[in-house]
């Protein structure tokens, strides 16, 4: 017997001895139980990537294996099956996951690598129908934490554990103890957009999956006449159907625009939620562009930069947490020193980003990072450079400014930046 198929053996054996084999024992006991039982044998401690490598090229037979098309992951590897809980190891190159809850419980434990644990909070608006499919509220980070090799944290069903992970080092590795024979649909496994949309990803409503691939197949024959079809179906939709259309066409296009032009079609849907639909559709594209980053930074530094850009909203709560877990006396400096190091203006990386940056822009950004508007902006500039220096390239500037706030990576964090002239 490998190694490894070993050492989960002995893991998964005194899980099941703890808890016993009945689904009701199982269910009550299990967040508890596999939460002590990695503390207590520690899998970072006796396995490495390389082991599971290993084991998984060797092997002639594995474990009945869930997930084989490998949908969540890169890749997933069942290590045991308990009955009504099983042991994975879930392995992470460039992936991220939403901001989601779960249907299942158990816990989860960091073998190899890091990551930034995000938690948050949900409100909704009003008190949600049974297994509602979208529900309108807001979303609040609760806190931000930095997991690594040997941490273990307790996988609680529904909205009291609303969280997302973002793996900084390549690989990280999680191993995850969970229930299996969960009650189909007993519990809606959300996902959620900021600043406040929870919708459920694997309600399988027949027309509104029609609609979406009628709708694309329209777009692949003539793009020309979606805007027609959107037209006539938006103003009907709920505000799951809205979400997933209005989304989509933005992805596609590109253009932050569309969201607001398209949300204000979706008139079935009160004023304040066509507002948290565009405003969940410009995070959605804006999200997008951020993950897409992730496959070309690899640096953790880099990648702690943006983990907080994509789970952190506020820009003072982005600087706090960088001075902690870098220990640095100034995050803004510490920021523009990896912004300048990603666009390739230190010669120590390549152009990262892509985002060409010069001294000019970094000393704005430094400006804009510290909560100053265009106005304050413009008058260091002149402090530093001399009034005749700044005064000519003035609407240049301004240009700059916009372009910052406006930039996918940065529009979270100034977006409460005036860009008026002084």
């Amino acid at each position: 017997m490998h190694r490894v198929e070993a050492f989960f053996k002995r893991l998964g054996d005194d899980i099941a001895a703890t808890l016993g084999d009945t689904r009701e024992s199982v269910y009550a006991g299990l967040e508890r139980v596999a939460a002590e039982k990695l503390a207590e044998h520690n899998p970072s401690a006796h396995v490495s990537h390389a082991d599971l490598v290993d084991y998984v090229l060797g092997a002639d037979v594995l474990c009945k294996q869930a997930d084989l098309d490998a949908r969540f992951a890169e890749p997933p590897l069942s290590l045991y099956n308990g009955g009504h809980f099983d042991i994975s190891a879930l392995t992470w190159l460039d992936g991220t996951t939403s901001i989601h809850q779960h249907a299942f419980c158990g816990a989860f434990h960091v073998l190899a690598g890091s990551s930034i644990h995000s938690r948050y909070r949900f409100r909704a608006w009003k008190v949600p129908e049974s297994h509602q499919r979208a529900i309108a509220g807001d979303l609040e980070l609760i806190d931000i934490e930095v997991l690594r090799a040997g941490d273990t944290r307790v996988i609680r069903r529904g909205a009291s554990l609303i969280h997302a992970l973002f793996h900084m080092i390549r690989p990280s590795v999680t191993i995850v103890i969970r229930t299996i024979t969960d009650e189909p649909g007993a519990e809606v496994q959300y996902d959620y957009r900021w600043p406040g949309l929870a919708f459920d990803p694997f309600h399988k409503h027949a027309p509104t999956i029609r609609k979406q691939q009628y709708l694309r197949m329209l777009r692949t024959m003539n793009a020309d006449t979606v805007q027609t079809h959107l037209e006539r179906v938006l103003p009907e939709a709920d505000l799951c159907l809205a979400h997933a259309l209005v989304s989509e066409q933005v992805q596609i296009s590109a253009n932050i625009d569309e969201a607001r032009r398209l949300s204000a079609l979706c008139t079935r849907l009160a004023p304040a939620e066509r507002e948290l639909l565009r405003r969940a559709a410009h995070g959605d594209l804006l999200s997008r562009s951020l993950i897409d980053l992730r496959r070309k930074l690899h640096e953790p530094q880099h990648r702690l930069l943006l983990a907080l850009l994509l789970n952190v909203f506020d820009r003072s709560e982005v600087l706090r947490l960088v001075r902690r877990e870098t220990g640095c006396a100034d995050p803004v400096s510490q920021v523009c020193t990896w912004i300048a190091e990603m666009s390739g203006m230190t010669g120590r990386y390549p152009n990262l980003i892509g985002l060409d940056f010069n001294a000019t822009a970094l000393e704005m950004l430094g400006g804009m990072w510290a909560g100053s508007g265009f106005a304050d902006s413009l008058r260091q500039l002149a402090d530093r450079h001399g009034e005749a220096a700044v005064s000519p390239h003035r609407a240049d500037l301004r240009a700059l400014f916009c372009a910052l706030r406006e930039c996918a990576l940065f529009h979270a964090v100034f977006a409460d930046l005036s860009a008026d002239d002084p």
